[in-house]
C-alpha cells in the first residue's frame, strides 16, 4: 500500500475548453463554487500535496495558495502535457491525478488507487466500461518516457499508457465519480439538480 504522504494530487485545469466557449474550466462556477475549489475542499483534509496546472488566470489558481504549473509545451498540448509537466515539479514520487471538471469526485478514489498499488509505476482508473484515463497514479520513474512520447509530437494519452506497463483500478460501482462536465448544456443541468 502506498501512503498519501508519497504522493502529490494534480488537478488537469490547463486545457482551453472548446466545448464551453474556451471558458478557463478550473473556474467555473457549479453551484456557486468554481471546480477547483471544489476538488481542493476535497482534497485538502487528507494531504496539502496538491499541485494545479494551468495555462491561464494564473494568479486567480495562486490564490488557493497552492502550486500553479504551466504546461512546459505551449499551445495547449493536451492532458499527457499537464501530467508531465506536474509529475517533473512533483517533489513525491508519485502523482496522482485528474481534471478539474468532475463534479462527483470522491477521495474515496484516491484511496482505492492507494491500496490497489504494489509494484508497477503506473495505474489507470476503469469503470468497466471504459478507462479514464486522466484518472491515473504514475510514478516519476515515467517522467523519461513521458517527455520522449510528447517529444516525437505523440499526444493521445490512451496510446502512451498502452507503451507502458499499467495497471486498471476498478471502479465498477462507482462509475458518476469520473463523470465530467464538457459543454455548457452539461453545466446547466448539473447547477438545475
Amino acid at each position: 500500500m502506498l501512503e498519501v504522504d508519497n504522493l502529490s494530487i494534480g488537478i488537469l485545469a490547463g486545457g482551453k475548453a472548446t466545448r464551453m466557449n474556451n471558458q478557463d474550466k478550473g473556474l467555473v462556477n457549479l453551484k456557486g463554487k468554481p471546480f477547483i475549489e471544489r476538488l481542493i475542499e476535497i482534497i485538502k483534509p487528507h494531504t496539502s500535496n496538491i499541485i494545479i496546472n494551468a495555462n491561464r488566470n494564473i494568479s486567480e489558481y495562486e490564490k488557493y495558495n497552492y502550486p500553479v504549473i504551466k504546461d512546459e509545451m505551449l499551445n495547449f498540448q493536451g492532458p499527457l502535457s499537464g501530467i508531465y509537466t506536474m509529475l517533473k515539479a512533483s517533489e513525491n514520487k508519485y502523482l496522482f491525478t485528474l481534471p478539474c471538471d468532475c463534479p462527483n469526485f470522491r477521495w474515496e478514489v484516491i484511496e482505492t488507487f492507494l491500496k490497489n498499488v504494489n509494484k508497477k509505476d503506473l495505474y489507470i482508473a476503469h469503470d468497466h466500461d471504459r478507462s479514464q484515463p486522466v484518472f491515473t497514479l504514475i510514478s516519476k520513474s515515467k517522467l523519461n518516457s513521458l517527455r520522449n512520447f510528447l517529444e516525437n509530437g505523440e499526444r493521445k494519452i490512451d496510446a502512451w499508457y498502452q507503451q507502458n506497463d499499467h495497471e486498471y483500478i476498478y471502479f465498477e460501482k462507482e462509475k458518476r465519480f469520473f463523470d465530467n462536465i464538457n459543454t455548457l448544456e452539461q453545466l446547466k443541468k448539473y447547477n438545475e439538480d
